[in-house]
Parts: C-alpha cells; sequence; structure tokens
C-alpha cells in the first residue's frame, strides 16, 4: 500500500503528537525555537523545529524535522549537531517519517561530539535530571539572576567585601568565559592538501595537520606518490567541509604523526561538525588502525555503516 509522503510540516505534527505520550507529561513541546551559535563575525542565527522543555525551561531535546523525502540527510544531521552545540542540549532527534523507531535519536557529550545512540538509549535516560544548559540566553538569565541577587546583598555589607565581591566576580568572568576561549583557540583553514590533510596558519607559519584515525586515498598533490583512485574527490569533500571555516582541534596521546604534522580531532567550528568522523561516514576514508585511539569503536562503527551502505570508496569497490 503506497502512502502520502510527509511534509516537513506533518512530520512536525507527528512529533508533537509523540511527545503528548504519559511519561513525557512533565515536558512542554515548543516549535520554531531561535538558536544562535558560533562567535562573533561567524555567529549564526537558526530556527530549531521543534524544542521540549521541562517545567524550569531547561531544553531537553532538539528536534530538526524534514520532510520524508528528504529523510535523513547529512544536512540535517549538521544542523541538529549544530544546535545541540550551542545550546548544551543533551538530546536530539532527527525525524523524517511518522515512525519514531525509525528517527536518528542523538546523544550530546559536550566537546562538540555527538553520538547516535538509538531509541532505547534515548528512552532510558531523557527523564535523567538536566544539566544546566550553556545557551547563551540561559547564561545571560543566570547572569541576571546573579546580578540581582548580589544588590539585594551589596545593600548591607561594608565597603571592604564589595570589593571582595568584585573581585571574586571578576575571577568567575574569567574562568567560565575567557579561560574557554584561550584553552581552545580557533584556527583558519588555509588550504586542503588531500582527503585527510590541511594546513592551518599557526604562529605565522604555515602549519599541516592530519586528520586522525583517517586514512583518505592520496591525491597526484603528493609529488612522491601515484595518486590513489578517489583521491581527488576524498579532497575535494574536505575542501568543502573546511575552506573559509575556521576549526578547533582536541589531540589524542599522540599530537605528531611520523612526518611531524599535527595530528588531531578537528571540529569545524561554525557548527561543530566532527570532522574526522564525518569523513569517514560518507565514505571518504577508512579507519587508520595503525595506532590506538580512543574514537576507533566509534569510527569503526561509522566505517561498517558506509561499507554496509555501499557509498563513496565502497561504493565504487576500491576497498
Amino acid at each position: 500500500m503506497n502512502k502520502k509522503s510527509l511534509s516537513e510540516k506533518e512530520v512536525c505534527e507527528v512529533v508533537t503528537t509523540f511527545f503528548k505520550q504519559e511519561i513525557y507529561k512533565d515536558y512542554t513541546v515548543h516549535l520554531e525555537c531561535p538558536v544562535q551559535f558560533g562567535a562573533g563575525r561567524g555567529r549564526k542565527n537558526g530556527i530549531a523545529d521543534v524544542v521540549v522543555k521541562d517545567a524550569n525551561e531547561h531544553w531537553i531535546v532538539i528536534i530538526e524535522c524534514k520532510s520524508e523525502k528528504v529523510g535523513d540527510t547529512s544536512h540535517g544531521r549538521g544542523q541538529l549537531r549544530s544546535y545541540l552545540s550551542a545550546t548544551d542540549t543533551r538530546f536530539g532527534i532527527l525525524a523524517f517519517n511518522d515512525n519514531p523507531d525509525e528517527w536518528i535519536y542523538c546523544s550530546n557529550e559536550r566537546s562538540n561530539v555527538v553520538i547516535e545512540k538509538g531509541t532505547p538509549f534515548f528512552d532510558n535516560h531523557v527523564n535523567d535530571s538536566p544539566r544546566e544548559n550553556r545557551s547563551d540566553q540561559s547564561v545571560a538569565n543566570q547572569l541576571k539572576t546573579n546580578i540581582s541577587t548580589l544588590e539585594e546583598k551589596l545593600k548591607n555589607v561594608s565597603i571592604g567585601l564589595i570589593v571582595v565581591l568584585i573581585i571574586a566576580a571578576g575571577l568567575s568572568a574569567y574562568f567560565l568565559f575567557l579561560l574557554p576561549m584561550h584553552t581552545n583557540p580557533q584556527y583558519q583553514v588555509v588550504r586542503v592538501i588531500d582527503g585527510d590533510t590541511f594546513e592551518i596558519k599557526y604562529k605565522g607559519k604555515l602549519t599541516s595537520v592530519q586528520l586522525f584515525g583517517v586514512n583518505a586515498p592520496e591525491t597526484d598533490k603528493h609529488p612522491s606518490k601515484p595518486p590513489e583512485p578517489y583521491g581527488e574527490e576524498a579532497s575535494v569533500y574536505l575542501q568543502d567541509l573546511l575552506l573559509d571555516d575556521s576549526i578547533y582541534i582536541r589531540f589524542d596521546e599522540h599530537k605528531f604523526d611520523q612526518y611531524e604534522r599535527v595530528w588531531g580531532y578537528v571540529y569545524r567550528a561554525s557548527d561543530g561538525v566532527f570532522v574526522n568522523l564525518e569523513v569517514i561516514r560518507e565514505g571518504y576514508a577508512e579507519v587508520d588502525l595503525r595506532y590506538p585511539f580512543k574514537y576507533k569503536e566509534l569510527f569503526r562503527d561509522y566505517e561498517s555503516r558506509a561499507k554496509k551502505e555501499r557509498i563513496g570508496l565502497w561504493e565504487v569497490g576500491l576497498r
């Protein structure tokens, strides 16, 4: 029996009905909630299709809705990751039909890492106590509350205590806002060399960065090595991901490979996309198992999915 394909609006209606179940009775559903993400000139505005909140207005779940025709797309996953990272909401769902068992359920692990967990994990943990939301609005609300509290206290304190409070406030601001900025610098991507290597400008010099745990086909940009099939496609895909954008880099046990390239986990600054995982998920590279690393099993899981779906390298039978 053929049924009419659901539109995005109809998927939103299905999602709204889904969260009217008894187990979600303490939550409220909100449509088209504004989200800001990025920083400085790169700040962007978005609209989360559906947000589930608790009685204290904590964002419990963000749902990105797509029409059944569009379905489970890389763009939809990217949007959801961006919104989760921007608001620090713990759970996300990519909904694209009327069957909740087929939706993509995600857990935000922080540090721009969002992992697909599946329906059982979501069902078992969605009612956990919410963690503090770190969205711009929640930070602003918290600061507003702190200021109001301080104003009440300052009416009855001495000048000496006022000075102490000012110093404490300054230290709190430093550790809350300025210190993370220093420990998580952004780097501008200058040039993509191939499907797993690119260059950034570090201390005024061009520095090569290798995606840790990733092995993409070589291109003819390596004069000492012959080009490999699908190398150019992998290189173009990495260009699409990174050029004209900034990145964060995090490290495992090793910080440099045998060629003295920086070896790290790369996250796109504009939306938090985990680049190492993305190129493997889309079939543009295989997992590099020469050295142990903490995301090995996650990478291998997504490599297996790409093989099963026969996309990228696996579609053309190069691996």
